[in-house]
Order: structure tokens, then sequence, then C-alpha cells
């Protein structure tokens, strides 16, 4: 009887054995295929700004520029046509030079990475 202990508790140690080697196997071979690789790429980003502040003072330093050399021509109610197209035109064009100077549109980059399979 002990030999048949023996080996029955033999034969059980190597379907043990066995058994778990399978699994070890299978789960290696999940792991492989399961592998993947980070790919990153950087892509441009362009946001349009509000109505900014730099534009408002241009616009408002244009005028006032423009209306004090308009008041400096003419006489009379020539002088007073003068000075409201020297603002208009001085509004306008500092208007201008400002978004020239200071774009509506903000540049930036940006990292975008994302998991890809290998092989």
């Amino acid at each position: 009887m002990n030999n048949l202990t023996a080996g029955i508790a033999g034969g059980v140690a190597v379907v043990v054995v066995a058994g778990s080697a399978m699994v070890f196997a299978s789960h290696a071979k999940k792991d492989d295929e399961l592998a993947s690789r980070t790919e990153c790429s950087t892509e441009r980003v362009v946001t349009n700004k509000e109505w900014g502040t730099h534009a408002v003072a241009g616009t408002v330093l244009g005028g006032v520029a423009g209306g004090v050399l308009g008041h400096q021509i003419g006489g009379g109610h020539g002088k007073d046509v003068a000075t409201v197209a020297g603002a208009a035109g001085g509004a306008y064009l500092g208007n201008k030079v400002a978004k020239d100077q200071y774009p509506d549109q903000e540049v930036s980059y940006r990292e975008r990475c994302r998991e890809v399979p290998s092989g």
C-alpha cells in the first residue's frame, strides 16, 4: 500500500507541475501579444483670441493722436471737420497697427502620445 500511495502522490505531483507549466506558458504568450509602445507626435494648436486690450488701446490712442493732428488743420467749421476726420482716421490706423503687432491668434504646440501595439 505504501507503493500505491507513493505512486498516486507522484502522479498527482506530475499533473500539478505539468498544469502549472501550461498556465505559465499561456500567460507568457498573452503578455507578448499585449506588448505595446508609446507613439508621440507634436501638433500645432491655434487659438483665436477675443477682442484684445491691445487693439482697444491702439484704437483709442490712434483716435486721440489723429484728433489732435486734425485740429491743427483748417479754421472755423473746417477745423471741427478736420478734427473728426483725424480722429476717425487715427482710430482706424491705431487699430490696424495694434492688430498687426499683436495678432488675434495665439499659436502653441502640444505633444500627444498614445499606446500602439508593437510588432
